[in-house]
């Protein structure tokens, strides 16, 4: 859904006084903030990829970008401020997949698979052998396809939030109620559904063979507040919380593409039996339960959870992101691969 900075739907925080450790966060972020950052190009596998260099030394360490924004996101956008706290240990990198910002907009190659032989193509320009990778999804994704076929490339893995499996499904009732939601998302127009769509086949080897292992070192963030343990999990989540938005009366479509799904949604809205169909069919279909639980069995003690502290109510979330959160990311990034890499 379209996101602004201060409306973080996929987070919840909490508001923690400051501390000697925000104070000496808040030191170094000054100083690394002001750093200069190289924006780059380079063209692995024939696609032209736009990326940020923040310099710094050592084992490489790469940003994913989300499902919007570009590279920047990790820098000036939704995460800003976190990569420049790494430079002093690694060479940190930001990249831009292919059909956002300034990457070449392809007509195929959106796949999960296809995106992470781009970013192995980005590491093969870069001379990078092994690098620490941190994402959120589709950068989840990613980091799994590559961590299932090519795992000798990953030092260890940073994932904010669990992977999402998408439903793929042959009903066409679904497959409509798919492409509206997804045509909903962020600022794509017509090419959101072709551009996020063949996500959703995507599945990992974990869910259906039980014998599969992940031995690399993993952090996860998660949030006691999170959606995914309630019945049908984000997707349910999502049916009822964009029958909501569009139907507010202050809301207003960001593109053409985006009114007709409003106008979709909001017909669904007042079709309580065709509700009730797909609220059916995503709590029966719903992938979350069998993905975490092969996730958790197929990493095993390589995988690290932490838990986000939960948000009071009326913060501000600027002030949050850099009096709390930030630090606190950070923080736990740098002692985890402190212990797993030493």
């Amino acid at each position: 859904m379209k996101m602004k900075k201060h409306v973080k739907s996929w987070r919840h925080f909490l508001m923690i006084k400051s501390s000697i450790g925000t104070f000496f966060f808040f030191l170094t972020f000054h100083v690394v903030s002001s750093q200069e950052v190289h924006e780059e190009f380079i063209q692995p596998n024939g696609v032209q990829l736009h990326y940020l260099d923040f310099g710094g030394s050592g084992l490489p360490l790469i940003f994913l970008q989300s499902f919007h924004d570009d590279a920047s996101e990790w820098h000036s956008g939704e995460m800003a401020g976190i990569t420049q706290q790494f430079v002093s240990d690694h060479w940190v990198l930001a990249l831009t997949r292919r059909g956002w910002g300034k990457s070449d907009h392809t007509e195929w190659g959106y796949d999960v698979a296809t995106q992470s032989e781009d970013l192995l193509g980005f590491m093969d320009g870069l001379g990078i052998e092994k690098a620490v990778l941190i994402g959120r999804i589709p950068g989840n994704q990613d980091m799994i396809w590559i961590a299932e076929h090519y795992p000798d490339r990953i030092a260890a893995i940073v994932m904010i939030g669990n992977p999402l499996v998408g439903l793929n499904s042959s009903e066409s009732e679904i497959r409509t109620y798919e492409t509206e939601l997804l045509a909903m998302s962020w600022d794509l127009g017509e090419r959101a559904a072709p551009m996020r769509g063949p996500r959703n086949s995507w599945r990992p080897h974990f869910i259906a063979d039980s014998n599969a292992r992940i031995d690399i070192h993993t952090l996860r963030f998660l949030s006691d507040m999170d959606v995914e343990s309630q019945p049908g999990g984000r997707n349910v989540f999502y049916l009822d919380r964009t029958i909501k938005q569009v139907s507010a009366p202050d809301f207003k479509p960001w593109n053409e593409r985006v009114a007709q799904a409003a106008g979709y949604f909001r017909e669904l809205g007042k079709d309580s039996s065709r509700q009730e169909f797909i609220r059916n069919y995503l709590i029966e279909h719903d992938t979350g339960p069998k993905l975490r639980t092969g996730l958790e069995r197929a990493f095993g003690n390589y995988l690290k959870t932490v838990w986000e502290p939960e948000p009071p109510g009326n913060v501000d979330f600027d002030t949050f992101w850099e009096e709390t959160y930030a630090p606190f990311f950070v923080r736990e990034i740098k002692v985890f691969l402190k212990q797993s890499l030493d």
